[in-house]
């Protein structure tokens, strides 16, 4: 690999990214035809920085694989033929056709599911969870490894559970039913995680129509009806109903997306309601809770895990 003047052959380059991620911002881009696969090795130790460099892509588009004993990383982003050209040109790595048709996810080798709070049980095998599912303590919910992102493992759809718990916890003591807004879907994990814990009207969104597929996917391999999943784009769209509709609303969305879908979400959320925001680094917090708070939110909690950030902000 040819290494550019002043740039680590393994670390991403901060000049040579952003420019990158300017030309290619998720606001100029819609979701592109799946026919090449990028593919890098680096160390593990830049696992973050390569996510913040190409969350532009898509994260849900991003499969970072992990070898035991192993400090390296390997990095296989699915994308279409001009950006899996330019990431070459950018980093290195090399590129191939892909048949995303034909493509199956390979089975998980993760042997024991992610727990949240004593409440629920996350699982990417389906042995296992067949196995379990009527065993042990939490509700226990399938999300097998697939081109969406969000499975549990990564910082920020981990923290989102978290804080989903917790700010449904009042709500499953009333017993009175309760509702949740899942922007930026992924896998639909959210969505069908408030499900299992109650949540009674559930709609989940997200810009890429394959989230939107593989959500619906994963509500049926889980028995879960009652969530409903739709393409939109959170700049253009208003959630349908009367304003302040759901107890609950979840961001998992880019800081820049965040801020400019701000009003939005401020109005879908119930007087006295929750918003869960994560997607968003650990420096980019209080800017963040600046936007928020400017619309009459209030600060509960921040959850953080090596750079990323989750809030909890009531209304």
């Amino acid at each position: 690999m040819q290494v550019l003047k002043g740039m680590s052959p393994d670390r991403p380059s901060q000049g040579l990214a952003s420019s990158f991620i300017l030309r290619n911002s998720p606001f100029l881009l819609k979701p592109v035809p799946i026919t090449h696969l990028w593919t890098r090795i680096s160390s593990s130790k830049w696992e973050d920085t390569w996510m913040e460099r190409l969350q532009f892509a898509g994260l849900q588009n991003l499969v970072i694989k992990k070898f035991p004993a192993s400090r390296s990383i390997r990095l296989d982003l699915y994308t279409d033929a001009a950006t899996a050209k330019k990431l070459k040109a950018a980093f290195g790595g090399t590129t191939r056709p892909f048949d995303a048709a034909g493509w199956k996810p390979p089975a998980s080798k993760i042997a024991y599911p992610l727990r949240i709070a004593g409440e629920l049980r996350i699982y990417r095998d389906k042995d296992l969870f067949k196995k379990e599912r009527s065993q042990g303590k939490g509700q226990p919910l399938l999300i097998p490894s697939g081109m969406a992102f969000g499975t549990g493992d990564h910082a920020t759809t981990a923290r989102c559970l978290q804080l989903l718990v917790e700010a449904s916890e009042p709500l499953r003591a009333s017993g009175a039913p309760w509702s949740l807004l899942d922007l930026g879907c992924g896998s639909g994990i959210l969505a069908l995680a408030a499900e299992l814990l109650g949540a009674r009207k559930i709609l989940g969104c997200d810009f890429d129509p394959k989230c939107v597929e593989i959500s619906a996917e994963n509500a049926a391999l889980n028995k879960l009806p009652l969530s409903r999943f739709v393409k939109a784009d959170v700049l253009r769209w208003k959630p349908p109903g009367k304003a302040g509709a759901y107890d609950i609303v979840a961001a998992n969305l880019y800081s820049t997306i965040l801020t400019a879908a701000s009003p939005m979400i401020v109005y879908a959320i119930k007087p006295g309601g929750v918003l869960i925001l994560s997607g968003i680094l650990a420096v980019e917090e209080q800017a963040i809770l600046k936007t928020f708070s400017a619309l009459g939110l209030k600060h509960r909690k921040t959850l953080k895990r090596g750079k990323w950030a989750a809030v909890m902000m009531g209304k």
